[in-house]
């Protein structure tokens, strides 16, 4: 009979601590550089340099297209539901960088495919709540409404409206409440349909 093996596991809290925080820096050192200079312009090396660590070390937490599936991850995990507005201000350049990414990168292709279905999902379910009150417009359907946001509410737009227009969060908050309200409920005055 053989004895139960008794050896504790050693854990050593400050080094835990430590390489949580050296990976809590590369990934927001990395968060910044892709939003300031998309994937292209963003390379190991400046991400190490950034967050005051090694290549190395950022090889070891992920490589360049991991990288970003971590930042895009951190980014939707910071986001709140109570502020669309201000998530889609904080977002933006890292979704540029991740479409971006996509077209060049084969691996992170199905990554973006994955994270665009998810996100017309999510829109989805806002529709819903629209049509479970009764409130899309006469004719519209929760496909259409859904699609129709989908491609409205995007990177793209924002970038449009902050980089060329000089728009801050109120006025994206403004647009955004405008936006969902016309494209579902339609005019001022518009008869609703049942649920």
């Amino acid at each position: 009979m053989t004895a139960p093996n008794t050896t504790r596991k050693y854990v050593a809290p400050r080094r835990v601590a430590q390489a949580t925080a050296t990976r809590e820096a590369i990934a927001a050192a990395a968060e910044r550089l892709f939003a300031r200079y998309g994937y292209a312009g963003t390379t190991i090396a400046a991400v190490a340099e950034e967050a005051g660590v090694t290549p190395k070390s950022v090889y070891a937490l992920a490589d360049k297209p991991g990288l970003l599936l971590l930042v895009v991850r951190r980014a939707g995990a910071a986001a709140g539901p109570e502020d669309t507005a201000g998530t889609l201000l904080r977002r933006y350049p890292v979704e540029r960088a991740f479409e971006e990414a996509a077209l060049a990168e084969p691996a992170l292709r199905e990554a973006w495919r994955r994270h665009e279905r998810a996100r017309r999902a999510a829109l989805k379910g806002l529709v819903r709540t629209f049509a479970d009150a009764g409130r899309l417009r006469p004719g519209l359907t929760v496909g259409r409404a859904t699609d129709t946001l989908w491609a409205l509410v995007t990177w793209h737009s924002v970038a449009l409206l902050v980089e060329q227009r000089g728009w801050g969060r109120a006025k994206v908050a403004t647009w955004l409440d405008q936006l969902i309200r016309h494209t579902l409920e339609g005019p001022a005055g518009a008869a609703p349909t049942g649920p």
